[in-house]
């Protein structure tokens, strides 16, 4: 039996792609990945976290051209194209998503209008126009051997975000990638499957 969102995709001629994937998950999700987002709203890319699914995964994925994170959550049916949520959205969606912790959330995309809806809540959002910098040879470029360095700074406030993500107890990892080179940052999790990486500061002694 064809859904109205079928039928309505068959009218316009848009794509439909939809993704379900658990509440408590998406949360954890989206909480994660929304802190390092750019908070510059002039720069609508940065101020914004993309999200896709496939491969049986929800990736998100967000920068502030200081740092770097992506996260994947397994979905339990679905894909979704890619697609670029302004942050304040996330917000609304992160809202329902605690709302939500238990149970199924699906994710649907009709055209540029995303719908994240769960037991009869619902909203439903204009995805964001622009691409998101192509940030994939960024992490291939920083996953090879470590590197010996002598120092590095670095915003401590950051690391206090990869605190926040990981939760309490939790170790977190660095890899020194080389002088003046982004660090690797390994978060573990038993949920999401984290990477992530932070620029280095210049600092004088």
């Amino acid at each position: 039996m064809e859904t109205m969102t079928e039928d309505k995709s068959k009218i316009t001629g848009e794509s439909l792609s939809f993704i379900e994937v658990e509440g408590g998950q998406l949360l954890t999700l989206l909480e994660g990945v929304s802190s390092h987002a750019g908070r510059d709203k002039s720069l609508p890319t940065l101020n914004a976290v993309e999200v896709e699914g496939k491969s049986g995964n929800l990736t998100a994925r967000a920068t502030d051209r200081y740092r770097l994170i992506e996260g994947q959550a397994r979905a339990l049916e679905g894909g979704l194209d890619k697609s670029l949520i302004s942050l304040d959205d996330i917000k609304r969606i992160i809202t329902l998503a605690k709302e939500h912790k238990p149970n199924r959330v699906n994710i649907t995309r009709l055209g540029n209008a995303l719908t994240i809806s769960s037991l009869g809540d619902s909203l439903t959002i204009t995805l964001r126009e622009g691409t998101f910098p192509p940030t994939e040879q960024l992490f291939t470029d920083c996953e090879g051997e470590p590197s010996a360095v002598e120092g590095m700074a670095f915003n401590p406030a950051f690391m206090a975000d990869y605190a926040k993500i990981a939760g309490k107890g939790a170790a977190i990892k660095v890899y020194f990638t080389g002088e003046g080179k982004p660090m690797r940052v390994r978060i573990t999790s038993d949920t999401i499957n984290w990477r992530a990486l932070l620029m280095p500061m210049r600092y004088k002694d």
